[in-house]
């Protein structure tokens, strides 16, 4: 058998006493040596293209050398393990048998092997923080080479100078080294080395801004690395691409990137390095506003860094963590993650990157300034101008630096200071394709010019903001994407909306408010249905395949937990989050390849003129925005828009809200409850909360209701109002309007144009469960009332039979039990005999019913993503195709929602629009119940003035 045979027999036999058995069979320390050699070589073979196989030849050939006294094949063997180390990222663990073979290497006279082991040593001295010691052995390395006149290994170890220097912030010196490499590599003809090269220029010229050079080098690279099976470097390179991308606003392609990354990666365990990859995803989501998926990355890549000793990267991911934290409004969270970052680029000796964790941490003490804290905006300015002069040579992070300066100027009122950095910022950003932070500081000139009473050049500023902001927002394929991404930067809207009003300019005003709502929504709804359906990929087939699968886990597991009678056990909810994450990235990686799954157009504005005309005649829409000077109200009728201002905030309603929740739970609890308060007391305190939102949000405006269409558009904490119920101290609305919501009013319009289809049944769905024992018998009840009826109720409540007839259905009637999840509202659900309905399986989903009741709790409640984009059951059911719901605020006894879904049929039944009938129920359940506990939960969302054919 030849030593590469026994190679590959000793690194296949999992079994230590077999692998003993035939080591015991060699009779020389030859034999012994050329074993080790071959397994050697498995090393070097491997560690580019399969770093398990890599490392577990190493692991082999240390297990060899106690049996051999041959010195030079025993450093061999450590040399061999430490490679093995290096590639499945143990840096640390790596470094002492790397100076062990590169020392006992040197004194056996073995030169150009002792040089060639410390090349990688080089690496790992680099990686865990120790640039002194790798710059001083890699020099050494270097004259080595060159006494040798090995002058290949000479150009090799040149680029791990330059990737020293690169980590140490050091670009001039980086770019020197490794130029000289590629030009050494070029004339000797090594494809593989000029790869590598190429990789690291591009990286060099990343960090400087260079981006057209750098992504020259990058697909150099990459058609080396592909031309030549180098697996490990392709897939760097192209998370490397992927961050370019992405600081570039190009995000799609930077997902791309990674999704491909991860296809060919698969997991930490069997691939370490694809941590790096999962470093870039984190960013992405701080990008897109997925902060606590940015979090939850970013945590679990600060242990993986810290264990392995990989001291850049674990800066790199404290730094993403503290800006998740901070944009979380984890301050104080933030500073300490941040404190951390700054000491560990500190020990490598970079001054730009601490450079810029001093912008963040002064983005920090601006945030608290914000809310009034002097002392906060003067640490920015001085934290910021001590950062500014080591970010000369990258124009993008000075620039960044100089508009934290200047909005910290700004709110100190130092505006000729602030004008000045402003200015210098805006010279820096000539050439540089950087999305977010030119609509920074777009809005900054905007509200520069308006201190200087230059409201035509404020309005340009803003407005150019704003359309670069949606161009970004609309190049999203993912629907989640869009929805989180505007999260961070509506500030420029409200800056517009109050120039614009204080203009008089009130239509322009109105349909900017309305660019800042729902908009992922909007173009959804807009292009339900108009994208051609495609073959699927095989590729997306599989997806298709794991999602349904694994949802049917989640459900299965699911099912479980309601068995369990002490509590969830942290290790049953792990599991439950752990599918629910997986099931998020499928439905993201399915919309990302098939954009049809997500509308990725940005449909044409819906203005004021087509909201009046989608209005029915006499109604009135009343749409609030909030603004940083308070919240504001459109009045929108047929022929005339009016504006009310200043009528209080957003704080306010929230106070109210929770005392309000407080008492409706009092009143839901019952029975002791009662005996404490009294039912008389509960009522007032109940209404008193209802009249305190009514001063607020009603009172003022010049409203003359006498029982007309009322379509109300909420905003922020406002869609937790029962608006219905707000009571003057005489009168609730309910007595002066038909109320009914609408998430914006481009969803209002659009649900108003969605064309009558032709009627199906009314098909009713119940599943009695022990605290909502009333389910069965509403269903029955209605369906005596209507005349075409399908029901399902009981054990034929099933998934299967829903997905089967819901989408036949006239109207859709759903009376279970609701859960509203504010942690991950798109897994709010509904409970059906043999599993849940998720907000989310809504999407695959294609309704003709005019109307869908679902009558359980929470229903109506949605988690607000950025630009108000409504995160919950009725996001779904309203892409589905649903255009007007009937949902519930808070949990309501099911014998009383019974009652109510009784009468609300009833009035259907006798041809009255949606709106109209909800109405009747309310007046009649409010009559026997006068709390508005009872009678204010269900609200009617979308277009309510529909009259469902039952």
């Amino acid at each position: 058998m030849t030593p590469y045979d026994l190679a590959q027999y000793i690194m296949n036999e999992p079994d230590p006493a077999r692998r003993q058995a035939w080591l015991q069979q060699l009779t020389s320390e030859a034999e012994y040596a050329h074993l080790i050699e071959a397994l050697k070589a498995e090393v070097d073979r491997h560690k580019d293209v399969d770093t398990a196989r890599a490392l577990q030849a190493g692991e082999r050939a240390l297990e060899i050398a106690a049996y051999v006294q041959d010195a030079r094949a025993r450093w061999l063997a450590f040399w061999a393990y430490a490679v093995g180390l290096t590639v499945r990222g143990r840096f640390a663990e790596a470094l002492p048998y790397y100076a062990e073979a590169r020392q006992g290497l040197q004194s056996l006279g073995h030169k150009e092997d002792a040089a060639r082991a410390g090349m990688r040593e080089i690496q790992a001295l680099a990686i865990t923080g120790n640039m002194a010691g790798a710059l001083a052995l890699a020099e050494q390395i270097r004259e080595a080479f060159i006494e040798l006149k090995l002058l290949h290994d000479v150009a090799l170890v040149s680029i791990n100078i330059g990737i020293v220097h690169y980590r140490s912030g050091r670009m001039l010196e980086a770019e020197g080294a490794v130029r000289y490499a590629l030009e050494q590599l070029e004339r000797l003809g090594d494809l593989i080395g000029q790869g590598k090269a190429h990789s690291n220029l591009a990286l060099i010229y990343e960090a400087q801004d260079r981006y057209s050079e750098a992504v020259e080098h990058y697909q150099r690279a990459l058609e080396t690395f592909r031309s030549h099976n180098q697996t490990e470097d392709f897939i760097g390179n192209s998370v490397n691409l992927a961050l370019l991308h992405r600081k570039q606003g190009r995000l799609n392609q930077a997902l791309e990137l990674l999704s491909r990354v991860r296809l060919m990666y698969g997991n930490l365990e069997d691939y370490p390095n694809a941590a790096f990859a999962q470093l870039e995803e984190a960013r992405i989501c701080l990008d897109l506003n997925l902060l606590s998926e940015a979090i939850q990355l970013s945590q679990v890549l600060v242990e993986l860094f810290s264990a392995r000793g990989m001291q850049m990267e674990l800066a790199e991911a404290l730094t993403t963590l503290g800006g998740a934290q901070a944009k979380q409004g984890q301050l104080e969270e933030a500073r300490q993650t941040l404190e951390r970052a700054r000491a560990g680029w500190l020990a490598l000796d970079n001054v730009i990157q601490v450079a810029l964790v001093d912008v963040a941490v002064a983005s920090l003490f601006l945030e608290s300034g914000r809310k009034g804290q002097v002392e906060a905006l003067e640490q920015a300015v001085l934290v910021v101008g001590q950062a500014l002069e080591a970010l000369t040579e990258i124009p993008s992070a000075k620039a960044l630096g100089l508009s934290v300066m200047a909005e910290a100027l700004l709110s100190l009122g130092n505006y000729t200071e602030a004008k000045r950095y402003l200015e210098e910022a805006v010279s820096l950003m000539v050439g540089l394709n950087i999305p977010d932070l030119t609509i920074r500081i777009e809005r900054l000139r905007g509200q520069m010019a308006l201190l200087e009473n230059r409201t035509q050049a404020a309005e340009l500023h803003f407005k150019q903001a704003i359309e670069r902001l949606e161009s970004m927002r609309v190049s999203l394929r993912v629907d989640e994407f869009k929805s989180a991404y505007l999260g961070d930067k509506l500030e420029v809207y409200d800056c517009l909306v109050e120039l614009l009003l204080d203009k008089q300019r009130l239509p322009e005003a109105f349909e900017y408010a309305e660019r800042a709502k729902s908009r992922a929504l909007v173009d959804l709804l807009a292009q339900r249905g108009e994208q051609p359906q495609t073959l699927l990929d095989p590729e997306i087939e599989r997806l298709q395949q794991e999602l349904a699968q694994t949802r049917q886990e989640l459900n299965q597991h699911l099912l479980i937990l309601e068995t369990e009678t002490s509590g969830t056990p942290s290790s049953q909810r792990e599991k439950m989050m752990s599918l629910e994450h997986r099931i998020t990235q499928l439905v993201r990686e399915i919309e990302r390849l098939q954009p049809e799954a997500a509308a990725f157009e940005q449909v044409p504005g819906i203005g004021l003129w087509d909201v009046r005309k989608a209005l029915e005649p006499g109604a009135v829409l009343l749409e609030y925005y909030n603004t940083h000077r308070g919240l504001v109200a459109f009045l929108i009728e047929e022929k005339r828009i009016e504006v009310v201002r200043n009528l209080g905030s957003l704080e306010q309603v929230r106070q109210h809200l929770e005392q309000l929740e407080f008492f409706l739970t009092r009143v839901a609890q019952g029975g002791i409850m009662l005996k404490i308060y009294g039912e008389e007391a509960l009522r007032r305190a109940v209404d008193e909360h209802l009249q305190a939102l009514y001063h607020l949000l009603i009172e003022p405006l010049p409203l003359q209701l006498t029982g007309q269409p009322l379509i109300i558009v909420p905003h922020g904490a406002l869609h937790a109002v029962p608006f219905a119920a707000l009571f003057d101290g005489e009168q609730y609305l309910l007595d002066r309007a038909e109320v009914s919501l609408a998430p914006s009013a481009a969803v209002y319009t659009l649900c108003r144009k969605r064309s009558y289809l032709e009627t199906g049944p009314l098909t009713a769905f119940g599943v009695p469960l022990a605290n909502i024992p009333y389910a069965v018998e509403e269903v029955e009840q209605i369906c005596r009332i209507v005349q075409n009826t399908q029901k399902f109720v009981g054990d034929e409540a099933t998934l299967q039979n829903f997905f089967a007839a819901a989408p036949q259905a006239g109207v859709l009637h759903i009376a279970t039990h609701g859960a509203f999840r504010p942690d991950n509202p798109m897994f709010s659900g509904l409970r059906m005999a043999d599993g849940w309905l998720a907000a989310r399986d809504f999407y695959n989903l294609r309704l003709q019913a005019e109307l869908v009741v679902l009558s359980a709790c929470e229903t109506g409640l949605a988690k607000q993503a950025g630009g108000d984009e409504l995160m919950g059951l009725t996001r779904g059911f309203l892409y589905a195709g649903a255009p007007c719901l009937i949902a519930s605020l808070w949990p309501v006894r099911d014998d009383v929602t019974a009652q109510f879904m009784t009468t609300f049929y009833t009035h259907l039944r006798l041809g009255q629009p949606i709106a109209t009938a909800l109405r009747a129920a309310q007046l009649a359940v409010r009559a026997v119940f006068p709390n508005p506990y009872f009678w204010a939960a269900f609200v009617a969302m979308g277009d309510s003035y529909r009259t469902p054919q039952l």
